[in-house]
């Protein structure tokens, strides 16, 4: 050692205790060995601890003897503890973030969570679906996101991509298009891609289909059809038509997922079956050269989607009930095929009328429905009297200019072909004389059969397949080739130049 190191350890102790410790380590003083130390040897060492608490006071004295110095000192330490325990939290932190986002991950890989802004209450909560409700319906007990892809045979990652909500989306589950009504104007439909198809008829089939209907809907039901909604209100006196406005995009998906939830699935099940059944209103825009899909209103049933008739069936059971009970009172017949409401009696009391017309407008209402302002047709004995497109006066029949105007146009094409021709507005000619001629089979099948026989005929002759399918609207700006869609009457032609159909 030099000078200064050996002058520092005598500051820091005194100079009998270095010398003991020297002469130690040298071999001049024995070793304890875990003995009590001597009387010298611990006076010495007690002297050395109390020189150096001494020192260490004598130092703080010192320091606060200079305020500026003691303050500066304070200062600097308090400022290295500040970094340190900054530094530290910065590294709980980041630790922190690593372990939240590695447990997002893991349970991202087996669960779902989120599924974008305002549909996502509830998802978190892990309660389990109700059995006892579920079995009354015979569906099957789900209770986790991962048991419902399970049983729909898709992953966990593609339920999330079905579900999941967007504002703003660069994707789009559904096809929009148009076709034409039968009287005047054009008809939204939002077909769903094939995999949101696939999930929704699974929906369908193994929960919707299996909820019970109430036996005054006829429309899309098993074992019912036009035939039976119509055959109740033959020969009546007075018939009121009424179509309901906006059916199934009045039926928003909370209410969709209340229903889900009133079957018996917990709140993430119900959650998701909602969102696969529903979809918000769009519109396509163009951004540097990319198409974005922005929604333009809330969530509700899709016109074009498999699983909103059924739904509606059932949501509909309680408005069923309240009408079928207002007909008995009243003394009317009442049948409902999808949004299509008639009623019917068989004596007409105008006082009886007015207050049952009352209640049934009243009765909409509250149950969140409104009447489409064109579409409420009062029909008495000695007119024409139709209940979906059939007549209904004194035999189910066919109206009979229509089915004159059929006639003459499967002449025309048998003289002269089919260019140029159209029915019922339809894209595809071919496919629409085909519907309509079983549609007259189903309602008169005598009648009907001479139709069909010359309708197969003409198919025959032009080697028709059904295999049209509709794609969305065609933009102008849109490099693909287009089919005019013949617009038939001066109503259709105020629409203007669009392209409306892609089809093949």
């Amino acid at each position: 050692m030099n000078r200064q190191e050996i002058y520092d350890r005598v500051k820091n102790s005194t100079k009998d205790a270095v010398i003991l410790e020297e002469m130690k380590k040298f071999g001049f003083w024995k070793e304890s060995d875990g003995q009590p130390p001597s009387v010298p040897e611990a006076l010495i060492l007690k002297e050395a601890e109390l020189s150096k608490e001494l020192y260490a006071l004598l130092e703080k004295q010192r320091k606060y003897m200079n305020k500026e110095a003691a303050l500066k000192a304070m200062r600097a330490e308090r400022l290295q503890k500040s970094r340190e325990k900054i530094a530290e939290n910065k590294r709980l932190r980041e630790e922190k973030k690593k372990q939240k986002a590695q447990q997002w991950q893991e349970q991202k890989a087996k669960d779902i969570i989120y599924l974008g802004e305002g549909v996502s209450k509830g998802l978190a909560n892990t309660t389990i679906s109700d059995p006892e409700k579920l079995k009354r319906f015979a569906l099957p007990e789900l209770h986790t996101a991962e048991q419902l892809a399970q049983h729909m045979n898709i992953s966990l990652a593609e339920l999330r991509f079905l579900s999941y909500h967007r504002t703003v989306s660069r994707v789009s589950h559904y096809k929009q298009f148009q076709i034409p009504k039968k009287t005047g104007g054009f008809r939204n439909i939002s077909a769903p891609m094939p995999r949101l198809k696939t999930a929704q008829y699974w929906i369908l089939t193994q929960l919707l289909n299996k909820l019970p209907v109430h036996t005054n809907a006829h429309g899309f039901a098993k074992t019912k059809s036009i035939i039976s909604n119509a055959t109740p209100h033959l020969n009546k006196a007075i018939l009121i038509n009424i179509d309901l406005k906006d059916f199934f995009p009045s039926v928003h998906y909370p209410r969709v997922k209340g229903m889900f939830k009133g079957l018996g699935y917990n709140e993430k099940l119900a959650s998701l079956l909602a969102l696969i059944c529903t979809e918000s209103e769009m519109e396509e825009v163009m951004l540097d050269g990319k198409t974005y899909f922005v929604k333009t209103g809330p969530r509700a049933l899709p016109q074009g989607a498999p699983t909103s008739p059924a739904i509606t069936n059932y949501l509909c059971r309680r408005l069923d009930a309240r009408f079928a009970g207002l007909a008995k009172k009243y003394g009317f017949v009442y049948t409902r095929y999808a949004d299509d409401l008639s009623f019917s009696c068989d004596t007409y009391e105008p006082a009886n009328f007015k207050r049952f017309l009352g209640f049934v407008k009243k009765t909409i209402k509250d149950e969140g429905f409104s009447i489409h302002p064109d579409k409420l047709k009062i029909q008495r004995k000695n007119s024409k009297q139709e209940v979906t497109g059939i007549v209904v006066n004194k035999k189910l029949s066919v109206d009979k200019n229509k089915l004159k105007r059929f006639r003459a146009m499967l002449h025309q094409v048998e003289k002269k072909g089919i260019e140029g021709r159209h029915w019922n507005y339809a894209p595809n000619f071919l496919a629409s004389i085909k519907g309509y001629a079983h549609f007259i089979v189903q309602v008169d099948p005598s009648k009907g059969k001479k139709y069909l026989e010359k309708v197969n005929a003409i198919l025959k002759q032009q080697q028709f397949k059904h295999t049209v399918i509709f794609k969305a609207k065609v933009k102008p700006e849109a490099n693909s080739e287009t089919v005019d869609f013949p617009l038939p009457s001066s109503e259709h032609k105020k629409e203007g130049d669009k392209k409306w159909w892609k089809f093949w």
